[in-house]
């Protein structure tokens, strides 16, 4: 589980990320960037019913990327807010695949020092 500190209050900041923000589009996934003030690094994930039906399914997809995030937060420049959104590609993936994604989108957004 992301540490408390390293989420995005969803309800709150979205449509600030959504107006301020960079969209970087991958094939398993988009990343929403947008810098903030702070020096906290947040993420928010996103993964909607359009993506499978079962809640399962979808909860595992999320968990799978929340740990490919985790493993890149030591390497992630501060006071970034980044909002994933999830294609439905994503479904047949394994940890290996999307972490990889992860680390490439990261790269692409220069978001890894």
């Amino acid at each position: 589980m992301l540490p408390k500190q390293h989420r995005l209050p969803l309800r709150k900041e979205f449509n600030r990320v959504k107006k301020q923000g960079q969209l970087f589009q991958g094939n398993l996934f988009s990343l929403l960037v947008a810098s903030q003030a702070s020096p906290e690094i947040r993420f928010a994930f996103i993964v909607s019913k359009k993506i499978h039906k079962k809640a399962v399914k979808r909860n595992k997809i999320r968990r799978i990327l929340v740990e490919s995030a985790q493993t890149f937060l030591p390497e992630i420049k501060p006071g970034i807010d980044a909002v994933f959104l999830t294609k439905k590609v994503i479904i047949d993936k394994n940890f290996t695949e999307i972490k990889k994604e992860v680390k490439r989108i990261f790269k692409k957004a220069s978001l890894l020092k």
